[in-house]
């Protein structure tokens, strides 16, 4: 038996022209304008992995959330629309690790958890990065796994001060904005994080906006991560399960890229 995150395609495939979905789609097309310029399901995934800006991506992933959070049907259109990024999350914590069914089992019930209960109203930006994010710190918390925290080299833990464990905020451009005002990296340094890890953009492309290399590019960004992680306070492997890590997600994998593989 297929573990459920193998099975997602072959599963959308098979039900993408189920006439539920289709009836249960229109339904809320009536109920979200947002949505009513879509022929089907098929054509808000593809609208969701393409190259639209971030605003209408989360206009339109807004309007989804609330179907799924009525019905279930609507969380595994909102599934769908994020598998290359929960794939590309997946291989990263499950490289090396010696439980990967239960690893594969515990980010299933993550996701579907996050998508039916994302809290809209308070995050309303970066949807589906958030959504991965959630799933990996979820997925993190339940699991003792060594290799899954070393895969995920971008999970951070923060401490206060007086070592105290500080809860950070799931939204990503509030972690990334915190490490602006505090000098870890430069407003630049987070855009150009926030574009290629977290928005899909190909990091060839920033380098010719820039009128750089590639290579320098690359180098850049890997260095404004590293401080960013020790800003963060990262510890790459625990010595035990955490009871609530609170932490930063490299979430790459969203929009138009693939499940795995350097952008």
């Amino acid at each position: 038996m297929r573990p459920p995150i193998a099975a997602l395609e072959s599963d959308w495939q098979h039900g993408l022209h189920s006439e539920e979905l289709n009836a249960r789609f229109r339904v809320w097309q009536s109920k979200k304008p947002v949505l009513a310029r879509f022929a089907g399901p098929a054509a808000v995934v593809s609208f969701a992995r393409g190259t639209s800006s971030r605003a209408d991506k989360d206009a339109v992933l807004g309007a989804l959330l609330v179907w799924a959070k009525h019905e279930a049907i609507g969380a595994r259109l909102v599934l769908e629309i994020i598998r290359p990024g929960l794939l590309n999350l997946s291989s990263r914590i499950m490289r090396d690790s010696r439980d990967r069914e239960e690893l594969c089992s515990m980010m299933f019930l993550a996701i579907w958890e996050a998508i039916r209960s994302y809290p809209l109203a308070r995050r309303p930006r970066r949807i589906a990065a958030n959504l991965l994010l959630d799933t990996l710190r979820q997925t993190l918390a339940q699991s003792a796994d060594a290799s899954a925290w070393r895969a995920a080299w971008s999970f951070a833990s923060v401490e206060t001060r007086d070592n105290g464990v500080e809860e950070v905020d799931g939204d990503v451009d509030g972690l990334l904005d915190r490490a602006v005002r505090a000098g870890a990296v430069t407003r630049d340094e987070a855009e150009l994080i926030l574009f290629s890890r977290i928005d899909g953009v190909e990091l060839s492309e920033l380098a010719r906006t820039a009128s750089s290399s590639y290579n320098t590019m690359k180098l850049r960004r890997q260095r404004a991560e590293r401080r960013l992680i020790l800003f963060l306070g990262y510890r790459p492997v625990p010595r035990g399960r955490q009871n609530r890590p609170s932490s930063l997600a490299r979430v790459a994998g969203i929009g138009s890229q693939g499940p795995v593989g350097e952008k």
